[in-house]
């Protein structure tokens, strides 16, 4: 009998992804009918009447691809090797700048189960989607969920209080980044979503400004994300604003 070599797994490569790229642009709230959770278009120009925040992409390289077929693996699920320190959001102009990063927050998430691209653009199907929706007045979560193919109904239902599935803030995001590896972010944030490197550059994650921001940022004529890493490398991108 030969014996089984316990360093065959040695040399073994982890499924790990690292980030190349970032974008980020405004976005503005749009309502759709009597749809009951927040939409949004994006904007290059600020909206001084209308809900404002920020919407960023991630694009990331794999570092052990598995194969060439799309649909037969799932890279990137044992998380990043580049685990970020820092992101700042930017609005600057000629002489000034201003940080709004601390300032960014969530309290509600649509999502769609048409695709991502549909979802960007505001075509939003009335009939197919599903969003999560805080009331103020019981302080919870509600998922509301409309089907088509079972008839359109909308229902409702309280989301498990014990598993957060929003992204609240840049720091809640961050967090989640860097302990993604296919586990649930610290227990209490529901990553069913986002397990892997595909899944999160197939997804904007956006967060909007209180509202005394929608006349302040008109003086400034150019957004940008900073994205900085405990390794010392460092990610940027710039929009021109009108």
């Amino acid at each position: 009998m030969f014996a089984k070599n316990n360093n065959e797994n040695n040399d073994k490569k982890n499924d790990t992804f690292t980030l190349d790229n970032v974008n980020v642009a405004m976005i503005y709230e749009k309502k759709i009918g009597d749809i009951p959770c927040l939409l949004f278009n994006v904007t290059d120009t600020i909206k001084s009447n209308q809900k404002i925040g920020i919407i960023f992409k991630l694009d990331v390289n794999y570092d052990n691809p598995k194969g060439s077929d799309c649909c037969a693996f799932e890279p990137g699920v044992d998380g990043t090797k580049e685990k970020i320190k820092k992101i700042k959001m930017l609005f600057k102009s000629k002489n000034e700048q201003i940080d709004v990063t601390d300032k960014l927050f969530n309290i509600e998430e649509a999502q769609m189960f048409s695709g991502f691209e549909e979802y960007i653009q505001g075509q939003f199907r009335a009939n197919d989607f599903s969003c999560e929706c805080y009331e103020q007045k019981s302080g919870k979560l509600i998922k509301n969920l409309k089907r088509e193919h079972l008839g359109g109904k909308l229902t409702k239902s309280d989301i498990t209080k014990n598993k957060t599935h929003i992204i609240k803030n840049i720091d809640d995001f961050i967090n989640l980044y860097n302990s993604l590896a296919g586990e649930i972010y610290k227990g209490t944030y529901d990553n069913r979503g986002l397990y892997s490197g595909w899944k999160i550059s197939n997804k904007y994650y956006y967060f909007w400004l209180p509202e005394e921001f929608n006349i302040s940022l008109k003086k400034y004529n150019q957004l940008e994300i900073e994205i900085e890493l405990f390794n010392g490398r460092e990610l940027k991108y710039s929009r021109a604003l009108k």
